[in-house]
């Protein structure tokens, strides 16, 4: 789930990458404002699932995306199919905290706002949360900075209990208290037999 690199070529001045041209033309943020509607947790579940385990790959190979968003994904609505792009943020995977922050300011944490870092699979987790709270409600969960620091999470009441849980989990304030991966993964609101329409 993750767009395939093919070659690259080194000139005195920059790099050629060569990109996977995906089938898939749409990015996950036009998709939704084309609906005009939310996503449903069913659907919404089909594109997580993929972006989960992508974000991990990226980590599992030492690529820290710093920029996951719906407008980095693309998107098949006929399979469901999901791919990251856009590496331009990218940085190697450190246990080190990162000092600088390339990503889009709605899909900070909080730690890069209070202290000024912030470690690398923790700020990812943060990030999918805030692109699953879009997804099912149709707007970021924050709209300033100081939300974020605050963390009031305001859920709309269509969403499953599970659901909420899920991106509680995702944005705990505290980074240390987030989900893994694999927590991530094997939640019941992933788990949970799909049967809610599209």
């Amino acid at each position: 789930n993750v767009i395939q690199l093919l070659e690259w070529f080194e000139t005195p001045t920059f790099y050629i990458l060569v990109m996977e041209r995906s089938r898939i033309c749409v990015n996950l943020l036009q998709y939704c404002q084309t609906r005009k509607r939310p996503l449903s947790e069913n659907s919404a579940r089909k594109v997580m699932v993929q972006v989960i385990q992508a974000a991990r790959h990226c980590c599992e190979r030492g690529v820290l995306h710093r920029d996951i968003k719906p407008e980095n994904l693309v998107f098949d609505p006929d399979t469901y199919v999901v791919k990251l792009i856009d590496f331009g943020c990218a940085d190697l995977l450190t246990d080190m905290p990162y000092l600088s922050y390339s990503g889009t300011p709605g899909f900070w944490p909080p730690e890069w706002l209070l202290y000024g870092e912030y470690h690398g699979i923790p700020a990812t987790i943060w990030s999918l949360g805030i692109v699953l709270y879009e997804l099912v409600c149709g707007r970021l969960p924050f709209d300033n900075d100081n939300e974020i620091i605050e963390g009031d999470l305001q859920f709309i009441p269509a969403l499953s209990e599970e659901c909420c849980d899920f991106i509680s989990l995702c944005l705990e304030h505290v980074p240390q208290d987030r989900a893994s991966f694999d927590v991530l993964l094997n939640h019941p609101w992933i788990i949970k037999k799909q049967t809610q329409s599209t």
